[in-house]
C-alpha cells in the first residue's frame, strides 16, 4: 500500500511543481518521515526488517512519477542503510522516534549544512565589479548570490535561461527583489554577453565519476562558451550529488520531458499559430525534449562542495573518501 503522502508527493514531482535535485529529496525525506511515524509492524516480523521493503514500495511509486535525482538515490541508500543496522532488541516506537531523528539529523547535516559551508567557499571568488553569469535556476547558486548581497558584495548576474521551463525568471525575481542587478538573456545571446562575464557559476544535478557534470539542458552550452572565452567555470555541488556512474554523452540515459510543452498555445486569437502546432500530423517528425545535458569535465575550472574545492576530476577520490569514512565511524558503532 502506498502511503498518501507519497501519492501527493509523486503527483508534485511529475508536474513539477517540486524540482530540483535538494528540493525532491529533502521533499521525499519530510514525507518518508510521516510513512514511518504511520508504519505499523505486520504480526510475526519487525520492524527493521520489513520496514525497509514497505519503504521500497513507497520508493517504487515515486520511481513510476518520474526518475529519482541523485540526491534521491543517496538519501535511500543511506537511510536503508541506517534501519539495516538498528538492533533488533529495539522496539518499534524506539526504531521509529530513531529514525525519524536520523532524517532531520541527514537534512540539516547533508542539505542544510553543506549549502552553507558552499556557500561560505565560494564567497571567496567573488570579486569586486564581478559580472557572474548563471543558467537557469539553481538553489546553491541564489543562495551564494543573496549571502554575496547580504554581505555588501558589488557585483551584476546575468541569468541565461532557455524555453521550455524558462526557470532563470524566478532566479530574476528573486534577486531583484534583495536588490541585486541583473541581466536575463537567452541561451541564443550567450555569445554578445559573454565578453562582460568574468565568470561562470553552476549549480548541478550530478556530478559524475569521470567529472562530467549533470545538470539542466543548456548548461553544456554556457560551460562551452564561457571554456572558449577564457572565462572561469565554477560548479557547487552537495556531496549528496556526486555520483559513481559514467556518462559521456546525453543520450546514453536521459529524462524525456512531453513534447507538448515545446508547443504552447497562443493565448492572442490574432498572432499567428505556433510552428509546429500540428506536428503530430507530420509523420517523419518526432519532437525530443531532453531534461538533462552533460557538461564534459574540460570544461569545469572547479568544483566547490562541503569538503572545499577539488577538480571535478576528483570526483570519485571523493567518493571513495566518503565511502571509507562511513565504514570506519560503522564498525565504530558495531563495536
Amino acid at each position: 500500500m502506498v502511503h498518501p503522502a507519497i501519492i501527493t508527493l509523486g503527483v508534485q514531482f511529475s508536474e513539477f511543481i517540486i524540482s530540483g535535485g535538494i528540493a525532491r529529496c529533502s521533499a521525499m525525506l519530510y514525507a518518508f518521515k510521516k510513512v514511518i511515524a504511520d508504519y505499523v509492524t505486520p504480526p510475526g516480523t519487525s520492524i527493521q526488517r520489513n520496514l525497509t521493503s514497505y519503504l521500497g514500495k513507497q520508493i517504487d511509486y515515486l520511481t513510476t512519477t518520474r526518475h529519482l535525482a541523485e540526491t534521491m538515490k543517496s538519501a535511500i541508500r543511506q537511510l536503508k542503510s541506517e534501519i539495516s543496522n538498528i538492533s533488533l532488541d529495539k522496539s518499534d516506537e524506539d526504531t521509529k522516534t530513531h529514525l525519524l531523528h536520523w532524517i532531520d539529523t541527514f537534512i540539516k547535516e547533508k542539505i542544510v549544512s553543506a549549502d552553507d559551508s558552499i556557500v561560505a567557499t565560494a564567497l571567496k571568488f567573488i570579486k569586486t565589479d564581478d559580472v557572474i553569469l548563471t543558467f537557469g535556476r539553481s538553489a546553491a547558486v541564489e543562495l551564494l548570490l543573496l549571502e554575496a548581497k547580504n554581505l555588501n558584495y558589488k557585483f551584476k548576474v546575468i541569468v541565461c535561461d532557455a524555453r521550455p521551463k524558462l526557470e532563470g525568471k524566478i532566479l530574476v525575481q528573486n534577486l531583484v527583489n534583495a536588490g541585486i542587478s541583473c541581466s536575463y538573456v537567452l541561451v541564443n545571446s550567450l555569445g554578445a554577453v559573454m565578453p562582460k562575464v568574468t565568470k561562470l557559476i553552476l549549480g548541478a544535478s550530478a556530478l559524475l565519476s569521470n567529472g562530467a557534470l549533470l545538470s539542466r539542458t543548456g548548461t553544456a552550452i554556457a560551460a562551452m562558451m564561457a571554456h572558449d572565452a577564457h572565462v572561469p567555470v565554477i560548479v557547487l555541488a552537495e556531496l549528496i550529488k556526486f555520483s559513481e556512474l559514467v556518462q559521456l554523452d546525453s543520450f546514453v540515459w536521459n529524462e524525456i520531458v512531453l513534447p507538448s510543452v515545446l508547443t504552447p498555445p497562443s493565448n492572442d486569437a490574432n498572432s499567428k499559430p505556433p510552428i509546429l502546432k500540428d506536428w503530430r500530423d507530420i509523420p517523419d517528425l518526432k519532437l525530443l525534449n531532453l531534461h538533462y545535458d552533460i557538461t564534459p569535465a574540460s570544461f569545469i575550472s572547479m568544483v566547490i562542495s562541503e569538503h572545499g574545492c577539488i577538480p571535478s576530476s576528483s570526483v570519485l577520490s571523493i567518493i571513495g573518501m566518503v565511502k571509507a569514512e562511513e565504514e570506519k565511524n560503522l564498525k565504530k558503532l558495531i563495536i
